[in-house]
This record gives C-alpha cells, structure tokens and sequence, in this order.
C-alpha cells in the first residue's frame, strides 16, 4: 500500500519571496499560464525534458514526489513529435506513461489530449519563427520559446528564479526523508499485459528471476559523454555470477552496441524483435536488480526502486547509489600530474574539476573496472542477507562524502555559465547529495581507500 504524505511526515513548507525572481525577465506567456491553471486546479503542471531519458525520468519521478509533498497531482503535459528539423527527437515516452496515485489524468484521457494539442501547436509556431530567424538573420531565439520546459524549475527549489543557492533551503526539504517512501508508481493493465506477451516471445520465463544489465556504449549518443562508458565485455564474470545462482540476465541498451557472446540464460535484448520502448520500461520494473552504469535507464531503475549495483561510477557526490543496499563501483582515476591513480580518500579532495558532471578535467584520466572488481562487487551483493549492514569503513566514507560533497556545491566556480541554470543545478545535485544512501562495495573500498602508489609505464 502506497504511504501518504502524512504517513512519510513530508509535510515541509517552503516559502521564499524576497528577491525570488531575481533574473533575466519574466518567463513566456505559456509557462506563467500552465503556472497560473496550476495554481487554480490545485496541479503540478510539468513538461519533462523531451530529448534524454534520464532526465526525463528524473523530472517525471521528482514530480510526483512535488505533488505529493504540496498535496497536489501531477498533470504531464507531452507535445507531439513535430517533422523535419522541427523534430524534438522525443525520447522514451513510455516512462511518462507509467502510472500513480498522484497523476492528475492518464494519458489516454481527454485533457492529456487536448493539452498536448494547444502546446503542439504553441510551441510549433516559435520552433518554425526560431529557424526562419536563425536561417535569415543568424538570430537566436530565446530557447525558453523553442523547448518546453515547464514545471520543472520547481521540482528541487521553490521558485522558478531563486536568487541564490541556500543549504538552508535544501534542509527544509528533507529529501532524504522524502526519498525514503518515494510514491509509488506502476504499469497499467493494457500495456503491463502487451509487455508480458513481448517478455514470453522473447525466452524470458515468466517464474523466472533476472536482472537488468545496462553498460553505456558511446554510440547512441555519438560519444558525448565517453568518460561514462564502459566495454561490456569486462561483465562477463558478473553476468556469470547471476546465472550461476539461478538468475537470468537481460541485456539493456540499443543496437549501435558491441554483441554479447551466446550465454546460456542471457538475453542480448537490443538485438531481439522485442526490442521497445515500452519493453525497456516493463523489464527494469519486474527485475530483481539493476546492474549498470550512469546512464538514462538508471533513472528509470530508481523511479520504480529497484536494487542497484552501480558500477564504473565518475562522481562520487551526486552520482551516488541512491537507496539503502544499493552499492557501487568507482572508476579509477589518474592524475597526470602527479603520475600515478589517486586513491578513493584523495579523489573525494579533488574538487569539482575531479568529480565529473558535464565535462573532464584536463589532470584526470578514468581507468574502467575491472572483470574481477565487476564480479566481486555482484558476489558481495547477492551473498548479503537480511540483516546486512554496512561497514565501519564504509559509514565512515558516506559522511566525509556527503560532507566534502557539500561543500563543493557552495563553493565550486560557475557550474553553468547561464546564472539561472547555475542555480537550479545546484540545488539538483544538492538533493541528490542530501539523500543518497547506498555504498560502495566493502572490498573494493578496503583495496582503495589509502594512498595508491600504482603509475601508468
């Protein structure tokens, strides 16, 4: 049974008006309309990023979690895929199907319809103007008009132009508190059942048990972001950890990956006619962990609460295993400078050049995990039992984490040039370092945590 807002004793109010819309000019008229039919309805109106699913994801989910700590329901507003250079290139829109208590409309209902029409064909007109201006008069116009945005300014701050960053505010949310009994959320009747004949077509067992493996390859997103991949093939022993134990393992991902070899009880999934935006979303939901690293689909693992081992991890503050039991696996970093791999204590010193968001220092070189650390991180986690508990070691690093994490968010430089987006990423990390949990793998903590010597010949 679902929690309610009074169960979880979630019931801060956050109120800030001196100074809150500090900023560049008020926002277009369509923001502060669904703004003023929100207030009006008692709503939660949100649009979540279109492109990238982890975002989307995160959007979606953090937005329940506002409706249900304002006593609201969430209203998802989605507009249609447009043509041509038009085209938002939407991304998996399954998730925002995905349904809970705190949703205001399915979206096969009238007003989810109606919505996505009016802002279709809003935003339409100001993506055609956009290009015509750009093509004719090199002008850029304001991207608040060209990619809807709405509702999500709010999801970690309370107003949409904060005029600075405040530990103080961040305290007054509670995230871990909120965190703890996350709304609930689940797949409808219809498509959990279309899903279901997808899962038999494609040789999974409907009693059997498996995990949801997802290794980020740089071909879907054309290598943006390669210091966040990693070579699948080092998850062999991990995958025969599973399947050794009973277990199944489906392969997550796109078909610009490298092919698994055959393995008995392995689905190389992206490969397969089943392959679906729908099928992705209902395979991380009934799985018994998520073994993967930072990508989309591991926002879809945390909205539904599955067990992660996370692993190849680059950020040690915000990109943390977020629940309780969840565990994880640092990449290994190398300092050029001092020509040598810095142990897990002296990563944690770095700074915010060495804890990787957008970009990579130039002093930092990240050596992926092992097969052995791989599978000794999935042993540790399946050997665990009821009464698991973390270790002093491990205590001990999620307090200096969560500490030094801290600290670098008040004190870094420009995270974003943009001071209205500096601010709110800010205080999206800041939840996030406020609230996660998880750990890292015990043995892996133990070989790494001191001084360490090892240089690169």
């Amino acid at each position: 049974m679902t929690q309610s807002i009074s169960d979880t004793k979630v019931t801060t109010q956050i109120k800030i008006t001196d100074g809150a819309y500090a900023g560049k000019g008020p926002l277009p008229l369509i923001y502060r309309l669904c703004n003023w039919v929100g207030r009006l309805t008692g709503m939660v109106i949100l649009v979540p990023h279109l492109r990238l699913v982890g975002d989307h994801t995160e959007e979606f989910f953090y937005g329940l979690i506002k409706a249900r700590r304002e006593r609201k329901k969430l209203f998802i507003l989605l507009p249609y895929e447009l043509p041509w250079r038009l085209s938002y290139n939407l991304t998996n829109i399954e998730v925002a199907n995905v349904e809970s208590e705190y949703r205001a409309f399915p979206t096969n209902r009238v007003p989810y319809v109606i919505g996505g029409v009016l802002i279709t064909a809003y935003f339409a007109f100001y993506r055609t103007l956009g290009f015509m201006l750009r093509r004719l008069f090199g002008f850029e116009l304001n991207h608040f008009y060209m990619f809807p945005r709405m509702g999500t300014f709010t999801l970690w701050q309370p107003e949409e132009r904060m005029p600075s960053f405040s530990w103080d505010v961040v305290d007054k949310y509670e995230w871990q508190k909120q965190l703890e009994a996350p709304p609930q959320v689940w797949i409808g009747k219809r498509k959990r059942l279309i899903a279901e004949r997808w899962r038999a077509r494609m040789g999974l067992p409907e009693d059997a048990w498996f995990v949801c493996l997802h290794v980020r390859e740089q071909g879907f997103r054309k290598d943006q972001a390669s210091w966040r991949s990693a070579d699948i093939n080092n998850y062999i022993g991990a995958i025969e950890e599973v399947t050794s134990r009973g277990g199944w393992v489906v392969r997550m991902g796109d078909a610009t990956m490298k092919k698994l070899p055959v393995m008995e009880r392995v689905i190389d999934y992206p490969f397969t006619e089943a392959k679906s935006d729908l099928l992705d979303v209902y395979l991380i939901s009934k799985c018994r962990a998520f073994i993967g690293t930072s990508s989309g689909l591991l926002e879809v693992a945390t909205m539904f609460q599955r067990p992660t081992i996370l692993t190849n991890m680059t950020n040690w503050a915000w990109g943390f295993p977020l629940k309780r039991g969840d565990i994880g696996l640092l990449k290994h970093l190398y300092s050029k400078s001092r020509n040598r791999f810095l142990s897990v204590r002296e990563w944690i010193d770095e700074g915010f050049a060495g804890n990787f968001y957008r970009t990579i220092g130039d002093d930092y070189i990240l050596y992926e995990n092992d097969p052995k650390e791989l599978q000794m991180v999935v042993k540790e986690f399946f050997d665990r039992g009821d009464n698991w508990q973390p270790t002093e070691l491990q205590r001990q690093f999620n307090e200096l984490r969560v500490s030094k994490g801290k600290r670098q968010i008040s004190e870094c430089g420009p995270i974003n040039s943009d001071v209205f987006y500096d601010t709110i990423m800010r205080y999206q990390m800041a939840s996030r370092i406020d609230s996660t949990v998880g750990t890292l793998g015990a043995e892996f903590l133990q070989k790494n945590w001191k001084n360490d010597e090892r240089s690169i010949q």
